[in-house]
């Protein structure tokens, strides 16, 4: 009977300890592992409450905690190819990136919607939520600030020395 007992909480102990395991291995290694080698991966979070995006985790246990960073610019080289995971936390958001004629593509609330791009022009590529979704609809905005070819070389040149 003990032994029936003992093997009853060692199970509920390795599914609680190799759940979270398989989740992360999954999050960190089969997602990354299925876009091309030296792909640059941005996940971006829309708000509505407030009306910004964000690359900060927002779930439903840290929805109401406070402000979160509000994504505004984020930094690309011309020829990255990007990965942009799109989730909403609230609302029916849609994203698009009007210049690359990217979009518009509805992001549920609760989804995560990917989309991959190459940054082949040099400059600001805004992008926003197309969709009416809150008083604050007009501030869900930011854009990717690509880097020219030299300033690129450049930049890397300093991260190597960096390194």
């Amino acid at each position: 009977m003990i032994w029936k007992e003992a093997a009853a909480v060692l199970a509920v102990i390795l599914v609680f300890v190799s759940v979270p395991l398989l989740l992360w291995y999954w999050r960190a290694v089969v997602v990354v592992d299925h876009y091309p080698p030296g792909t640059k991966i941005i996940t971006l979070t829309a708000v509505a409450d407030g009306g910004y995006w964000t690359q900060e985790e927002v779930l439903g246990y840290n929805y109401w905690r406070g402000k979160r960073t509000r994504t505004e610019e984020i930094p690309l080289k011309q020829g990255d190819h990007v990965a942009l995971r799109l989730r909403s936390a609230d609302v029916l958001h849609t994203f698009a990136i009007p210049l690359l004629r990217l979009g518009p593509v509805d992001v549920p609330a609760g989804h995560t919607v990917e989309l991959e791009f190459d940054a082949d022009r040099a400059g600001a590529l805004t992008f926003l939520c197309w969709q009416v979704c809150s008083p604050e609809h007009g501030h869900l905005r930011g854009r990717f600030l690509v880097a020219a070819g030299e300033e690129a070389l450049e930049d890397a040149e300093e991260e190597e020395e960096g390194w």
